[in-house]
């Protein structure tokens, strides 16, 4: 299921909100292939590092692995959904620049 931008936004930081609203009509339309591509390549940056700090957080949870921190995680929730955002808006990002290439 796709994640709204009224559940995304509190999860957002400032820069990271402005990489993922700009993954929506209408400012996807306005991007040139250029600043699609950079877009594309931040998107995939952020996608990798939750899914990677994901990945991590549910080692420590289940007692698997070291903890990075003073204390082990105990959920990875909103690391899953920000891991999911990213994803979405890579592949929003992706399908425009496809439509702005060809």
């Amino acid at each position: 299921m796709a994640i709204s931008k009224k559940q995304a936004r509190p999860l957002c930081t400032q820069r990271e909100w402005e990489l993922v609203s700009d993954s929506w009509n209408p400012e996807l339309q306005q991007l040139d292939a250029s600043r699609l591509r950079q877009k594309v390549q931040r998107a995939r940056t952020q996608r990798d590092k939750y899914r990677d700090l994901a990945r991590q957080q549910a080692g420590e949870a289940r007692g698997k692995r070291a903890s990075r921190s003073t204390r082990p995680a105990q959920s990875n929730e909103n690391t899953r959904r920000k891991a999911q955002i990213f994803d979405e808006a890579l592949e929003r990002f992706q399908e425009r620049l496809a439509e702005v290439e060809v």
